[in-house]
This record gives structure tokens, sequence and C-alpha cells, in this order.
């Protein structure tokens, strides 16, 4: 058991010297991922921009609102968003606004909400240009009210919000790619580091020969040719020299 701990203890100590010495790389690639990331945001993804227009599902006479009412306005959503996000409606829509687009295409930057407990429904328009998500937000209000009071035979919804042009983005967000840039740059790097660690079966020395061959040195023969070699550089500088000197005459 505890030659287990120490095993244990060991790697992790070598693993912390490991992060130790390649400190500087480790912030060098956190800092790179990040950066990337950051400027592959702003610069190559197109920002958009979300408007939103809310409609009432029921209108009712009387001024106090019942709980059967919210009960019956929460049942009939689930009806009236099906009915705004709809192909007859996407297609007038497309129409009236001279959009030369698809209906799936108007569809998928259309986002229907039903806040909880509420009578109301929030119809969120995404669009790279945030006029045009204002006005997309509202024509489909405006052609979703008529649809609804058409087909379900109802008084027309009203209007509780008209959209408006959004002065901020709402996509992409900079700082949170940077920020997932630089994580993703610093798990990489440890994977590296720790992978070639992990699979590194080389004996460094004493300590390595005991551990992994459960052996126990006597002594250690230290490198041969510190000196000889400095030596024969010295050798071959002179021989180099005196061959340019030949090579004169």
């Amino acid at each position: 058991m505890n030659s287990q701990k120490d095993e244990i203890e060991i790697d992790l100590r070598e693993i912390f010297l490991i992060i130790r010495r390649n400190l500087l790389v480790i912030v060098a690639f956190t800092v790179l991922g990040g950066l990337a990331a950051g400027l592959f945001s702003y610069y190559m993804i197109t920002p958009k921009y979300t408007s939103t227009a809310k409609i009432y599902i029921l209108t009712n006479s009387d001024s106090v609102i019942s709980l059967s009412d919210l009960q019956m306005g929460s049942s009939l959503a689930n009806d009236y968003s099906e009915l705004i996000n709809s192909r007859p409606v996407a297609e007038k829509v497309a129409e009236n606004l001279n959009l030369d687009v698809s209906y799936q295409t108007l569809l998928s930057c259309i986002s229907i909400n039903n806040p909880t407990a509420t009578r109301i429904i929030w119809i969120q328009a995404t669009y790279p240009d945030p006029t045009m998500a204002m006005k997309i937000a509202n024509e489909f209000s405006a052609v979703a009210r008529k649809q609804i009071s058409q087909i379900m035979n109802v008084e027309e919804p009203r209007v509780a919000e008209e959209a408006i042009v959004a002065k901020y983005k709402s996509s992409p967000n900079n700082t949170r790619n940077a920020i997932i840039g630089a994580a993703l740059g610093l798990v990489l790097v440890m994977a590296v580091l720790i992978m070639r660690y992990l699979l590194d079966d080389t004996i460094k020395g004493s300590e390595d020969v005991e551990r992994y061959l459960d052996l126990h040195m006597l002594a250690a023969i230290p490198e041969e040719g510190g000196t000889d070699n400095t030596e024969k550089k010295k050798k071959k500088k002179k021989i180099h020299g005196i061959r340019k000197d030949s090579s004169h005459v």
C-alpha cells in the first residue's frame, strides 16, 4: 500500500514539475488560443441583432382576469405559437417586406416564446441588419394576428409591444469566444505535455533505474570525451585553417 501511494505522489510531483518547466509554453498557447478565437469571432463571424415584438393572447372585456383566463391563455399559447411559426405567415411576411428568401430561411430567423404564467407571446427576430430585424418582428406580429383571427375565429390579438431597432448585437459574444479559445488552448497544450510524459519510457537517471527496474545503483560512470571533444574541435579548426591557406597558395 505504501509503495502505491509513493508512486502516485511521485507521478503527481513529476507532472507538477513538467508544468512548471513548461509554464511559458502553457501561457503562450493559452494566450494564442484566446487571441485566435477572439479575432476569428470579431472579423469572421457576421454580427446579428435581435428585436422583439409582443402580442396579447386573449382579450377580455372584463377588467378582472380570472384564473381560468390565465389557464386558457397558457393552453392557447401553443396553438398561437404554431400559427405564428407557419409557412403561410412566413411567406406573407417575405412578400410584404420584399425579401428574396425562402420561408424556411425566414422562419429560422424567428423564435417564439411564452413566459410562464402569462398571456404574452414574444416574437423575436434575429438578423444581420438591425433595422430589418425590427421590421421582420413587427411584420410577423401583424400577419400572425390576422391569421390567428381568421383561423381560430376569435378577436384579433392585441399588440402588447412593438419591436424597436436593437442598439447592441446579440451575437457573437467576442469575450466569451475568446475565453473558450483560451480554455481550449490550455487544455490542448496540457494534454500534449501529459501525453508526452506518459509515453516517455526512457531512463534518464539513477532514480528512474531504481524506480522502474527495481535495481540499486552502486556507481555512475561519467560521460567521456569532454576534453577530447574540445581538442578535436580545435584540431578541426586548425585543419580547416590550413586548407584555407593552401587554397590561397
